[in-house]
């Protein structure tokens, strides 16, 4: 096995909508209503500097409006929806690629009849902190 980190994304993808569709999971639990998998980080020792995830979202769904201190890359997997950043909002469908500014507020939203998947990393790490405190690894 390698000593560096190397995920698949159609498993990382499957193990955040199986956990959606179950209502959450012990090691992937609901969190604000959406999944939020963390699975690189330095928290984890799985990064030195950057943090990377899935998020799944139910169909009709909003991420409360929020920001942090790191620039986030989000790449749609599947799905429909748009992301907001700082009152504009942008349609977004599959193989769209969101830079959100560090600092800026945004809200993630899924279509009324589709989950939206969302590939997401934050550089620098930290902000995905909340999220691993949210699921008791911190």
């Amino acid at each position: 096995m390698s000593k560096y980190v190397v995920r698949n994304i159609d498993v990382m993808v499957q193990e955040a909508v199986s956990a959606l569709d179950l209502g959450g999971t012990a090691s992937l639990p609901l969190i604000d209503g959406r999944i939020v998998a963390v699975f690189a980080s330095p928290e984890d020792f799985t990064s030195a500097a950057m943090a990377m995830g899935i998020s799944a979202l139910p169909a009709g769904y909003s991420t409360p409006a929020h920001s942090h201190p790191a620039e986030e890359f989000a790449m749609i997997i599947s799905g429909y929806g748009s992301i907001t950043i700082d009152g504009e909002v942008i349609a977004v469908t599959p193989g769209d690629i969101v830079v959100t500014p560090p600092d800026t507020v945004h809200v993630t939203t899924s279509h009324a009849d589709s989950q939206l998947v969302v590939y997401w990393s934050y550089g620098p790490a930290g902000s995905e902190q909340r999220w691993l405190a949210a699921r008791g690894e911190q």
